[in-house]
């Protein structure tokens, strides 16, 4: 006898909620991909990058003070951690070399640098991540070329 599996009822509220499926994206290929550079949370680290790229147009407002430039370390730290977070070890390694933790004495210029440097790196990381995505929804799987109708 063959068992159906029965959908859940939508309307239930006992119904378990499904879950989103949980992506990997390979970043880069040969050697990249072979070093296991991966973003393993990408909505997390889009999210990461949009507050990263507010924060970084409120330091450049007219107005940015020292308690402000606190207040934005305080977060960076935050933002940075959560980078960390989204993506494989090598790249989290990357980060924490590249982008080392803020201190509470971190001025306005000290914040912003390290805020420009975070959104430099997050844009690449970003555009490989959307070019790996474009180029494996070109092929379908075990095919090096798509089929013509």
């Amino acid at each position: 006898m063959i068992a159906r599996h029965q959908p859940p009822d939508r309307h239930d509220p006992a119904a378990p909620t499904p879950r989103p499926a949980q992506m990997t994206i390979p970043i880069g290929d040969g050697r990249e991909a072979r070093q296991g550079y991966e973003v393993t949370a990408p909505t997390r680290l889009l999210r990461t990058w949009r507050l990263l790229s507010a924060m970084n147009e409120e330091l450049h407002a007219a107005g940015a003070d020292t308690a402000g430039a606190h207040r934005a370390a305080m977060m960076f730290n935050v933002l940075r951690d959560e980078l960390i977070r989204s993506v494989s070890q090598p790249l989290a390694a990357e980060v924490r070399e590249l982008l080392p933790p803020l201190d509470e004495h971190c001025g306005v210029a000290g914040t912003r640098t390290a805020c420009a440097a975070a959104l430099a790196w997050l844009d690449s990381l970003i555009a490989a991540m959307l070019l790996q995505s474009a180029q494996q929804g070109e092929r379908p799987a075990g095919r090096k070329h798509p089929t013509k109708p």
